[in-house]
């Protein structure tokens, strides 16, 4: 029996949102023929200012990108697994690829009624035409849709019509292995408890929340340490004593290595509009790295918070609680043991190896 043939769309990098599809590659069970950027000029440009990535790479995965555009119209026989933002435009370009080929159209946007997702067609004389062909891809017997969580799967099915099967995001093993390596080891006698902020650095994260808290929090021996680039990147590097700036990192096993030498992730998002905190693949590769995590209470944290009955979670408005709590576990180890334990379970059913899993028996299922 032949391998299925796998192709991956994404918008900036397949192989950081799918590791479970490349473990399956690894591992034989399919053959991954082709994995593609589906904006080419501006993730050129994107991987270039945000990820750093050398011109030379760049631009050979943008022709490569550009040549997929131009010759899908030949692509058959093959699984292709999509992930574009609701409505995005450039649905028209790849629509025609369920021809001939069965498509898993994998999505983690949580509210899909008119005007709520973060891509609106422009200019509006043109949303319900899009919408139209966007319902029409969806419900293609070829399609077959892949929602990242419960809170997406019901959303399709109430504004959509869409029967979605829920795959989660996968973590891959090397946050693992850095959690198993940090059990193993001794804590730092003595060290204060050590604050991990990883993402944008943006108003929207919550940074400013945590920079002001930082000056009375250092009196409890707590420190800050900020993975990131964004727009607060100044007000970050002029935080002072206690706050350590990284910039920002793309490799996962650097990542995974900070996150095991500290004691708590920290994420207190606040929502603005349009936006909100999706699933947080951050908190889950905090937990699989020996981390708690204490965050605001939107949508993707707490569905992944959930099962450990909601431990960590923070009303957004509630920065006193949010500061108490922070030093509450940096006087109380035993409390911040506590969490931990409440917390680590939930990584295992995010693992690259259970994932992967879920993915095979989609991409093989008739």
């Amino acid at each position: 029996m032949s391998r299925p043939r796998l192709r991956l769309l994404h918008e900036t990098n397949p192989q950081k949102y799918f590791p479970a599809l490349y473990l399956l590659a690894e591992r034989g069970a399919v053959e991954l023929v082709g994995a593609h950027r589906y904006s080419v000029a501006k993730e050129w440009l994107r991987a270039g200012l945000i990820d750093k990535t050398p011109v030379a790479q760049r631009t050979k995965n943008a022709l490569a990108d550009l040549w997929f555009r131009l010759t899908a119209g030949r692509v058959a026989g093959e699984v292709i697994v999509i992930g574009f933002a609701p409505w995005d435009w450039r649905l028209l370009v790849y629509r025609h690829l369920a021809r001939r080929n069965r498509i898993l159209y994998h999505t983690s946007w949580h509210d899909w009624r008119a005007g709520q997702t973060p891509r609106q067609p422009w200019p509006g004389v043109f949303r319900a035409a899009m919408m139209r062909r966007w319902r029409a891809f969806l419900r293609d017997p070829n399609v077959r849709t892949i929602a990242v969580t419960p809170a997406v799967q019901a959303s399709l099915a109430r504004e959509m019509g869409v029967a979605a099967t829920v795959v989660p995001h996968a973590v891959p093993e090397v946050f693992f292995a850095a959690g198993t390596a940090r059990a193993a080891g001794r804590p730092e006698a003595g060290s204060g408890l050590r604050l991990l902020f990883v993402g944008e650095l943006s108003r929207k994260k919550g940074l400013l929340t945590l920079l002001e808290m930082m000056p009375r929090l250092a009196a409890w021996g707590v420190s800050l340490t900020v993975v990131g680039d964004g727009p607060l990147a100044a007000e970050v590097a002029r935080a002072g004593a206690g706050v350590r700036a990284l910039g920002r990192i793309s490799d996962r096993a650097e990542l995974a290595r900070i996150m095991a030498g500290h004691d708590v992730l920290v994420l207190p998002s606040q929502r603005s509009e349009g936006w909100e905190e999706l699933f947080g693949i951050v908190i889950i590769e905090a937990l699989a790295a020996g981390m708690a995590v204490l965050c605001s209470d939107h949508i993707g944290p707490r569905g992944i918070l959930a099962a450990a009955g909601g431990a960590g979670l923070f009303d957004q408005e509630d920065h006193a609680g949010f500061e108490a709590e922070i030093a509450r576990l940096a006087q109380d180890r035993a409390a911040l043991d506590s969490l931990r334990a409440a917390q680590a379970p939930l990584a295992e059913s995010y693992s690259a190896i259970s994932v992967a899993e879920q993915w095979r028996a989609e991409i093989e299922r008739d």
